[in-house]
Protein backbone atom coordinates (compact mmCIF):
# COMPACT_ATOMS: atom_id res chain seq x y z
CA UNK A 1 0.00 0.00 0.00
CA UNK A 2 1.40 3.36 -1.21
CA UNK A 3 2.04 5.39 2.14
CA UNK A 4 0.89 8.90 0.38
CA UNK A 5 -1.67 9.87 -2.82
CA UNK A 6 -1.28 13.36 -3.10
CA UNK A 7 -2.90 14.60 0.87
CA UNK A 8 -5.32 12.12 0.76
CA UNK A 9 -4.61 9.09 2.34
CA UNK A 10 -7.01 8.50 4.88
CA UNK A 11 -6.50 6.75 8.40
CA UNK A 12 -4.66 10.08 9.39
CA UNK A 13 -6.93 9.38 12.87
CA UNK A 14 -8.81 6.30 12.89
CA UNK A 15 -11.70 5.29 15.63
CA UNK A 16 -13.53 1.74 16.57
CA UNK A 17 -16.37 2.80 18.39
CA UNK A 18 -19.81 0.64 19.02
CA UNK A 19 -22.86 2.81 19.31
CA UNK A 20 -26.27 1.70 19.49
CA UNK A 21 -27.66 4.94 17.09
CA UNK A 22 -27.98 4.58 13.58
CA UNK A 23 -25.75 7.58 11.80
CA UNK A 24 -26.53 9.40 8.92
CA UNK A 25 -29.17 8.70 6.10
CA UNK A 26 -30.41 5.53 3.85
CA UNK A 27 -27.14 5.02 1.33
CA UNK A 28 -27.58 5.00 -2.20
CA UNK A 29 -27.49 1.85 -4.36
CA UNK A 30 -25.46 2.48 -7.11
CA UNK A 31 -26.78 4.20 -9.54
CA UNK A 32 -27.12 7.35 -12.08
CA UNK A 33 -26.18 10.35 -10.61
CA UNK A 34 -27.49 13.73 -11.37
CA UNK A 35 -24.57 15.95 -10.37
CA UNK A 36 -22.11 13.80 -12.42
CA UNK A 37 -21.55 12.50 -15.57
CA UNK A 38 -23.76 9.58 -16.57
CA UNK A 39 -20.87 7.77 -19.18
CA UNK A 40 -17.85 8.67 -16.14
CA UNK A 41 -20.10 7.11 -13.34
CA UNK A 42 -20.81 4.07 -15.12
CA UNK A 43 -17.66 3.78 -16.30
CA UNK A 44 -16.35 3.93 -12.45
CA UNK A 45 -19.21 1.56 -11.70
CA UNK A 46 -17.93 -1.46 -14.33
CA UNK A 47 -14.99 -0.79 -13.20
CA UNK A 48 -14.60 -0.91 -8.98
CA UNK A 49 -17.59 -3.96 -9.46
CA UNK A 50 -14.38 -5.63 -11.17
CA UNK A 51 -11.61 -4.72 -9.38
CA UNK A 52 -12.79 -4.15 -5.61
CA UNK A 53 -12.67 -7.69 -4.69
CA UNK A 54 -9.61 -9.35 -2.07
CA UNK A 55 -6.14 -10.56 -3.52
CA UNK A 56 -6.57 -14.03 -4.69
CA UNK A 57 -4.51 -16.63 -6.52
CA UNK A 58 -6.06 -19.08 -9.47
CA UNK A 59 -4.64 -22.34 -10.34
CA UNK A 60 -1.00 -22.04 -11.89
CA UNK A 61 -0.21 -19.59 -9.38
CA UNK A 62 -1.80 -16.25 -11.43
CA UNK A 63 -2.31 -13.24 -9.01
CA UNK A 64 -5.22 -11.72 -9.13
CA UNK A 65 -4.30 -8.34 -6.58
CA UNK A 66 -7.75 -6.34 -7.04
CA UNK A 67 -7.72 -2.80 -6.63
CA UNK A 68 -6.04 -2.31 -3.00
CA UNK A 69 -3.58 -5.45 -3.31
CA UNK A 70 -2.53 -7.44 -0.23
CA UNK A 71 -3.73 -6.15 2.81
CA UNK A 72 -4.49 -6.97 6.73
CA UNK A 73 -7.35 -7.81 7.70
CA UNK A 74 -8.11 -4.53 9.62
CA UNK A 75 -6.68 -2.47 7.28
CA UNK A 76 -8.54 0.52 5.87
CA UNK A 77 -7.55 2.37 3.05
CA UNK A 78 -9.73 5.39 1.80
CA UNK A 79 -8.37 7.60 -1.01
CA UNK A 80 -9.61 11.02 -2.50
CA UNK A 81 -8.06 10.60 -5.81
CA UNK A 82 -7.85 13.76 -7.82
CA UNK A 83 -5.97 13.10 -10.76
CA UNK A 84 -4.78 10.07 -13.10
CA UNK A 85 -1.03 9.96 -11.39
CA UNK A 86 -2.88 9.54 -7.58
CA UNK A 87 -5.88 7.45 -9.37
CA UNK A 88 -2.62 4.87 -11.11
CA UNK A 89 -0.52 4.96 -7.51
CA UNK A 90 -3.18 3.56 -5.11
CA UNK A 91 -4.38 0.92 -7.94
CA UNK A 92 -2.25 -2.49 -7.11
CA UNK A 93 -4.04 -4.38 -9.87
CA UNK A 94 -3.51 -5.19 -13.62
CA UNK A 95 -6.38 -3.84 -15.82
CA UNK A 96 -6.49 -0.29 -17.52
CA UNK A 97 -7.78 2.80 -15.60
CA UNK A 98 -11.49 4.24 -16.85
CA UNK A 99 -11.13 7.91 -17.89
CA UNK A 100 -12.20 10.49 -15.41
CA UNK A 101 -12.29 14.03 -16.12
CA UNK A 102 -10.10 15.26 -12.88
CA UNK A 103 -10.39 19.27 -13.48
CA UNK A 104 -14.28 17.88 -13.04
CA UNK A 105 -14.03 15.16 -10.79
CA UNK A 106 -12.80 13.72 -7.40
CA UNK A 107 -12.92 9.64 -7.21
CA UNK A 108 -13.60 8.31 -3.89
CA UNK A 109 -12.22 4.29 -3.47
CA UNK A 110 -11.81 2.62 0.32
CA UNK A 111 -12.08 -0.42 2.22
CA UNK A 112 -12.99 -1.31 5.61
CA UNK A 113 -13.57 -4.95 7.59
CA UNK A 114 -15.87 -7.26 8.80
CA UNK A 115 -15.64 -9.91 11.41
CA UNK A 116 -18.16 -12.07 9.95
CA UNK A 117 -21.34 -12.55 7.94
CA UNK A 118 -23.03 -10.74 10.78
CA UNK A 119 -21.51 -7.42 9.55
CA UNK A 120 -22.34 -5.54 6.09
CA UNK A 121 -21.74 -2.02 5.49
CA UNK A 122 -24.36 0.27 6.53
CA UNK A 123 -23.51 4.30 5.60
CA UNK A 124 -20.61 5.61 4.60
CA UNK A 125 -20.38 9.57 4.48
CA UNK A 126 -17.48 11.65 3.43
CA UNK A 127 -17.80 15.18 5.95
CA UNK A 128 -15.57 18.16 5.05
CA UNK A 129 -14.09 19.49 8.72
CA UNK A 130 -11.98 21.91 7.09
CA UNK A 131 -8.36 21.17 7.54
CA UNK A 132 -9.31 17.21 6.74
CA UNK A 133 -12.07 15.04 6.18
CA UNK A 134 -14.06 12.31 8.08
CA UNK A 135 -15.31 9.40 6.72
CA UNK A 136 -18.33 7.95 8.65
CA UNK A 137 -18.34 4.38 8.37
CA UNK A 138 -21.12 2.51 9.91
CA UNK A 139 -21.07 -1.03 9.96
CA UNK A 140 -24.49 -2.51 10.69
CA UNK A 141 -24.13 -5.81 13.12
CA UNK A 142 -27.25 -8.45 13.03
CA UNK A 143 -27.03 -9.38 16.87
CA UNK A 144 -30.58 -11.58 15.66
CA UNK A 145 -29.78 -14.65 17.73
CA UNK A 146 -32.38 -16.45 15.60
CA UNK A 147 -29.50 -16.06 13.02
CA UNK A 148 -25.92 -18.12 12.97
CA UNK A 149 -22.91 -17.10 11.52
CA UNK A 150 -19.48 -18.22 10.33
CA UNK A 151 -16.46 -16.51 12.04
CA UNK A 152 -15.06 -14.86 8.49
CA UNK A 153 -13.26 -11.90 8.68
CA UNK A 154 -13.79 -10.01 4.95
CA UNK A 155 -14.05 -6.95 3.09
CA UNK A 156 -16.44 -4.59 2.81
CA UNK A 157 -15.86 -1.81 -0.32
CA UNK A 158 -16.75 1.33 -1.13
CA UNK A 159 -16.66 4.06 -3.72
CA UNK A 160 -17.96 7.43 -4.98
CA UNK A 161 -17.87 9.93 -7.53
CA UNK A 162 -18.06 13.33 -6.56
CA UNK A 163 -18.10 17.11 -8.12
CA UNK A 164 -14.55 18.22 -7.71
CA UNK A 165 -13.13 18.58 -4.19
CA UNK A 166 -10.39 19.47 -2.20
CA UNK A 167 -7.31 17.42 -1.38
CA UNK A 168 -6.99 16.86 2.46
CA UNK A 169 -6.37 13.99 4.49
CA UNK A 170 -9.51 11.71 5.37
CA UNK A 171 -9.82 10.37 9.23
CA UNK A 172 -11.62 6.96 9.63
CA UNK A 173 -14.63 7.49 12.09
CA UNK A 174 -15.61 4.16 12.37
CA UNK A 175 -18.88 2.13 14.34
CA UNK A 176 -20.55 -0.97 14.89
CA UNK A 177 -24.68 -0.13 14.93
CA UNK A 178 -25.59 -3.40 16.58
CA UNK A 179 -29.05 -4.27 15.61
CA UNK A 180 -31.75 -7.23 15.85
CA UNK A 181 -32.54 -8.04 11.77
CA UNK A 182 -34.88 -10.44 10.38
CA UNK A 183 -34.69 -10.65 6.95
CA UNK A 184 -38.05 -12.70 6.85
CA UNK A 185 -39.55 -9.34 7.61
CA UNK A 186 -37.53 -7.29 5.38
CA UNK A 187 -40.71 -7.24 2.78
CA UNK A 188 -43.33 -6.53 4.90
CA UNK A 189 -41.96 -2.98 5.07
CA UNK A 190 -43.42 -2.72 1.32
CA UNK A 191 -46.91 -3.17 2.72
CA UNK A 192 -48.30 0.43 2.59
CA UNK A 193 -49.56 2.82 0.21
CA UNK A 194 -46.80 4.82 -1.64
CA UNK A 195 -47.28 8.01 -3.41
CA UNK A 196 -45.06 8.86 -6.38
CA UNK A 197 -42.26 11.85 -5.64
CA UNK A 198 -39.99 11.26 -8.84
CA UNK A 199 -38.15 9.29 -11.32
CA UNK A 200 -35.01 8.85 -13.02
CA UNK A 201 -35.67 7.40 -16.28
CA UNK A 202 -33.81 5.49 -18.73
CA UNK A 203 -31.33 8.44 -19.93
CA UNK A 204 -30.13 9.24 -16.20
CA UNK A 205 -32.70 12.56 -16.21
CA UNK A 206 -34.41 12.95 -12.76
CA UNK A 207 -38.04 14.35 -13.07
CA UNK A 208 -39.84 15.79 -10.15
CA UNK A 209 -43.56 14.68 -9.35
CA UNK A 210 -45.87 17.08 -8.32
CA UNK A 211 -44.40 19.67 -5.61
CA UNK A 212 -42.24 18.44 -2.87
CA UNK A 213 -44.85 15.74 -1.14
CA UNK A 214 -45.35 14.25 -4.46
CA UNK A 215 -48.42 13.76 -7.04
CA UNK A 216 -50.99 11.64 -4.90
CA UNK A 217 -52.78 10.63 -7.86
CA UNK A 218 -49.35 8.32 -8.59
CA UNK A 219 -49.44 5.90 -5.49
CA UNK A 220 -49.05 2.15 -5.63
CA UNK A 221 -50.03 -0.26 -3.02
CA UNK A 222 -48.64 -3.54 -2.11
CA UNK A 223 -50.91 -5.95 -0.43
CA UNK A 224 -50.78 -8.85 2.10
CA UNK A 225 -52.32 -10.94 -0.49
CA UNK A 226 -49.21 -10.62 -2.86
CA UNK A 227 -51.48 -8.18 -5.02
CA UNK A 228 -50.04 -5.04 -5.91
CA UNK A 229 -52.60 -2.21 -7.07
CA UNK A 230 -51.75 1.33 -8.21
CA UNK A 231 -52.82 4.35 -9.87
CA UNK A 232 -51.00 7.37 -11.74
CA UNK A 233 -54.29 9.83 -12.95
CA UNK A 234 -56.74 7.75 -15.09
CA UNK A 235 -54.02 5.41 -15.59
CA UNK A 236 -54.38 2.09 -13.09
CA UNK A 237 -52.75 -1.50 -13.18
CA UNK A 238 -53.30 -4.65 -10.44
CA UNK A 239 -50.77 -7.47 -10.50
CA UNK A 240 -49.22 -9.79 -8.36
CA UNK A 241 -45.82 -9.42 -6.17
CA UNK A 242 -43.19 -11.34 -4.47
CA UNK A 243 -40.21 -9.98 -2.53
CA UNK A 244 -37.65 -10.91 -0.58
CA UNK A 245 -35.07 -8.84 1.40
CA UNK A 246 -31.06 -9.82 0.52
CA UNK A 247 -29.34 -7.13 2.65
CA UNK A 248 -30.24 -4.38 5.56
CA UNK A 249 -28.87 -0.90 6.16
CA UNK A 250 -29.35 1.67 8.30
CA UNK A 251 -31.39 4.68 7.86
CA UNK A 252 -31.56 8.10 9.51
CA UNK A 253 -33.14 8.00 12.93
CA UNK A 254 -33.73 4.31 14.90
CA UNK A 255 -34.43 1.55 12.13
CA UNK A 256 -33.35 -0.70 9.85
CA UNK A 257 -33.99 -0.30 5.83
CA UNK A 258 -34.16 -3.46 3.30
CA UNK A 259 -32.78 -3.84 -0.29
CA UNK A 260 -33.91 -7.01 -2.17
CA UNK A 261 -35.11 -8.70 -4.98
CA UNK A 262 -38.65 -7.80 -6.24
CA UNK A 263 -40.95 -9.95 -9.01
CA UNK A 264 -43.90 -8.38 -10.44
CA UNK A 265 -46.52 -10.64 -12.59
CA UNK A 266 -49.71 -10.61 -14.39
CA UNK A 267 -49.66 -6.65 -14.88
CA UNK A 268 -52.29 -7.22 -17.60
CA UNK A 269 -54.43 -5.49 -15.45
CA UNK A 270 -52.83 -2.35 -16.32
CA UNK A 271 -54.79 0.83 -18.00
CA UNK A 272 -53.53 3.51 -19.84
CA UNK A 273 -55.73 6.25 -20.52
CA UNK A 274 -54.20 9.64 -19.65
CA UNK A 275 -51.54 11.38 -21.98
CA UNK A 276 -49.84 13.27 -18.69
CA UNK A 277 -46.45 12.57 -19.19
CA UNK A 278 -45.39 11.66 -15.62
CA UNK A 279 -48.87 9.03 -15.89
CA UNK A 280 -47.68 7.31 -18.74
CA UNK A 281 -44.09 6.51 -17.81
CA UNK A 282 -44.93 5.86 -14.38
CA UNK A 283 -47.96 2.81 -15.53
CA UNK A 284 -46.29 1.62 -18.40
CA UNK A 285 -42.97 0.89 -16.18
CA UNK A 286 -44.35 -0.30 -12.91
CA UNK A 287 -44.15 -4.38 -14.42
CA UNK A 288 -40.47 -3.80 -15.29
CA UNK A 289 -39.02 -3.24 -11.44
CA UNK A 290 -37.02 -5.93 -10.18
CA UNK A 291 -35.33 -4.57 -6.84
CA UNK A 292 -36.60 -2.68 -3.99
CA UNK A 293 -34.55 -0.01 -1.22
CA UNK A 294 -37.09 0.96 1.53
CA UNK A 295 -37.15 2.41 5.10
CA UNK A 296 -40.10 3.17 7.37
CA UNK A 297 -40.97 6.11 5.11
CA UNK A 298 -39.29 5.91 1.95
CA UNK A 299 -39.35 3.33 -0.79
CA UNK A 300 -37.24 3.18 -4.50
CA UNK A 301 -38.30 0.89 -7.05
CA UNK A 302 -35.16 0.03 -9.85
CA UNK A 303 -35.00 -1.79 -13.17
CA UNK A 304 -32.06 -3.05 -15.38
CA UNK A 305 -32.30 -0.33 -17.62
CA UNK A 306 -31.56 2.37 -15.05
CA UNK A 307 -34.66 3.36 -14.01
CA UNK A 308 -35.33 4.54 -10.21
CA UNK A 309 -38.96 5.45 -8.75
CA UNK A 310 -39.02 7.34 -5.20
CA UNK A 311 -41.76 7.05 -3.54
CA UNK A 312 -42.62 8.35 0.10
CA UNK A 313 -44.82 7.10 2.49
CA UNK A 314 -48.86 7.88 1.74
CA UNK A 315 -49.36 9.02 4.87
CA UNK A 316 -46.58 10.65 5.66
CA UNK A 317 -46.71 14.46 5.41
Amino acid sequence: MAAVIGACLCACESSNNHSDDPIGSVPDLPTKRSNVDEDTYLRLSAFFQTELHHSYYRDGGEVYPGFFGELEYDAQPCYLINNMEEFQAAYKGNEQLPDVDFERYSVLVGRTYRIDGSESLGIYNLVDEDDHYRMHLAILRNVNPDYFYTADIGDLFYWELYPKRESKPINIDRRVVEQVIDYQKGPDLLKRQWTLTGYVDENGTAHQVGGPWGDERLYISFENDGLIRGSSGNNSFSGNYHANATSAFLFSGDGVGFSGNLHLSDIGGTSVKEEDPDALYFASHIGEMEYFNVDFYYLRLYNSKGEIFSFRDSMLK
